[in-house]
């Protein structure tokens, strides 16, 4: 079967060359050398013999290390093999730090594989710890756009609320000015993931109360608004770069230009970021024994499967931008996305160690200036004639680059749009802890050869990698149909939302009876609450907003984008005008419900 995956052979022959614990050995030591320099002299350069000494083996830089304004790959070597131990992004990207300061840690092991994965600190398959982040806006009840004070007294207020509910408590900024993102503290299991995000609306609501700023909790910013940038250099380096590169390309000109047109933006100030108002929730899953090939297979299938699509159509709705309801879409984030060429799909990140030339793609979109931070450069794409960044693709990123002492690595959700249900979204990241949990399995078993896979039905048609024209039309038409869609699987079957969460849960049932970690009760939590909220056994769902957040019998059932829609028509409203009072009615009683809902006493 042909795959752009690494072969199990290649695998092999790099684990082999260079064993695993050396590359370890390798970048810890390289690590605490960097700390070390950074301590004694955080301006200077980049010292190669010297760390060749603390490493024990020779250090390069993939470009002249004495150019240190620019971006480099900083390389370590084994037996005729080199490999990646940290790379920096040009000073362009640096926010004020050094050079040194800036060199960030590749924490990926590529000779960790099949073969070996159980030596490492991760000897047997379970569910692996999950994080998220949140994104939404907020507004004023009238319309108004907060202030940077007015955003900062909320942050505050939903500090406060969040440590007195128990969770966590800080919210970091967006690009725009008008959006926050909120964070679930790493879990595991269906329970304590929606206690998280109830506690999480709940901080909201309070915060809200307190400040009388509103939350626009939908997977696009909703209301009228020049959706201005936060005064932040990292923000306004990061819009040089979207400008930059959405330059080289005459055709996503027009499509901004048509999306404005839409969406009724006569700001001739608006530029691709303005546009990019997409709200959704991030998922981080950790990667077992720091495995570059086990993110590659995880990326390519599970992100890549109808289970992605499905889930993303769980949790869509969202019709609105720029107080204009969509003429055909019920959720819009995807059609906001392909409005920039760094939302283009991606097919499979970028490996320093098994791509062909990816070691040279990965270093030149770093010195081109084309990626603004270093796990971005991961995600090369040339489709289109020129190289860029598909850093706002709508399946993932693999993340080699997040600064924590443990070197965690993971695999990033970034296809997921934000839902005001903690229950689906509670369903659909535990979800994925178990399908990741399903495809460690697999590449425990067999590597990243797929034909085992392709010759079990069931998994193919679960998590089966999806060719990008199918997986781009189902994608289209969950965003006009929401929860209605029927998916077509990688193994051609069609069928129902709830038919296929069935299939999956008695599929876990049998492929996990062996990881005693999971328990029956594990898996039915999760896939019974998804067919219950998609098609309710009483057979009634929510049809308004008020029933879709409170009513404890119809909340979270129904078509989410669909009932967001009815709100506005009834509110008199015509989707494709541009009724911005009307919308933000619909958002209003949004956070009426909300504030009913989580906080005032239940009866």
């Amino acid at each position: 079967m042909e795959t752009p995956l690494p072969s199990n052979d290649d695998l092999i022959a790099f684990g082999e060359a260079v064993p695993w614990r050396e590359i370890e050995r390798q970048k810890r030591q390289f690590n605490r050398a960097l700390e070390m320099l950074n301590a004694d002299d955080p301006g200077g350069g980049l010292p190669l013999g010297a760390l060749s000494d603390v490493v024990g083996a020779s250090v390069s830089a993939y470009y002249d290390a004495n150019q240190t304004d620019g971006g480099n790959v900083i390389l370590g070597a084994c037996n005729d093999e080199r490999y990646v131990l940290g790379s920096v992004v040009s000073d362009r990207y640096r926010s004020g730090q050094s050079f040194l300061e800036s060199v960030v840690p590749y924490n990926l092991n590529p000779s960790v594989n099949h073969t070996n994965i159980q030596e490492t600190d991760d000897p047997i398959t379970r569910m692996r710890v999950l994080g998220a982040e949140i994104e939404l806006g907020l507004v004023h009840p009238d319309g108004a756009s907060p202030t940077e004070d007015e955003m900062q007294d909320y942050m505050r207020a939903y500090y406060t609320h969040a440590l007195r509910i128990g969770i966590y408590p800080k919210l970091d900024r967006e690009a725009c000015q008008y959006q926050i993102e909120a964070h679930i503290a790493p879990s595991i299991g269906y329970h304590k993931t929606r206690t998280a995000l109830n506690g999480m609306l709940m901080a909201l609501a309070a915060s809200s109360e307190e400040t009388g700023l509103q939350t626009a909790m939908l997977s696009c910013y909703p209301t009228e608004s020049d959706f201005k940038m936060t005064d932040h250099p990292k923000v306004a380096t990061a819009v040089d770069l979207m400008l930059e590169v959405n330059g080289l390309f005459p055709e996503y000109e027009r499509r901004l230009a048509e999306a404005q047109a839409r969406y009724h933006v006569t700001d001739p100030a608006s530029h691709y970021v303005n546009m990019f108002r997409n709200q959704g929730c991030h998922i981080h899953i950790d990667l077992a024994g720091r495995s570059e090939a086990l993110g590659l297979l995880t990326f390519f299938t599970m992100l890549k499967s109808a289970s992605a699509v499905a889930n993303m159509a769980v949790l869509k709705g969202g019709p609105f931008v720029n107080g204009t309801c969509d003429p055909e879409l019920l959720c819009a984030r995807s059609y906001l996305r392909s409005t920039t060429v760094t939302g283009h799909h991606l097919d499979l990140p970028t490996s320093p160690h098994f791509t062909p030339d990816g070691l040279h793609h990965y270093a030149e979109l770093l010195r081109l200036e084309r990626a603004n931070a270093a796990g971005r450069a991961m995600l090369y794409d040339d489709s289109l004639g020129t190289m860029i960044s598909a850093m706002h693709n709508p399946i993932g990123r693999l993340r080699s680059d997040l600064t924590t002492l443990k070197r965690v690595c993971t695999l990033e959700s970034t296809g997921m749009p934000v839902n005001i249900s903690p229950s689906r979204m509670a369903s659909v990241l535990i979800d994925m802890e178990l399908s990741h949990t399903l495809i460690e399995d697999y590449f425990r078993k067999y590597g990243c050869n797929l034909e085992p896979m392709y010759e079990d039905k069931t998994l193919w048609a679960i998590l089966g990698p999806l060719d990008q024209a199918s997986f781009r039309a189902q994608n289209d038409l969950s965003d006009r149909q929401c929860t209605d869609i029927t998916v077509t699987t990688a193994a051609g079957t069609e069928m129902r939302l709830a038919e296929f969460y069935e299939m999956k849960r008695r599929y876990m049932h049998r492929a996990m009876a062996n990881i005693m970690e999971i328990t029956p009760r594990d898996i039915d939590e999760v896939y019974m609450s998804l067919c219950r909220m998609l098609e309710p056994p009483s057979g009634n769902e929510a049809q308004t907003i008020a029933q879709y957040i409170v009513d404890p019998k119809l909340r979270s059932t129904g078509n989410w984008g669909r009932i967001l829609r009815n709100a506005y028509v009834e509110a008199g409203g015509t989707p494709g005008k541009h009724e911005p009072d009307i919308v933000l009615a619909v958002v209003n009683q949004m956070n009426d419900a909300v504030r009913t809902r989580w906080l005032q006493p239940q009866p």
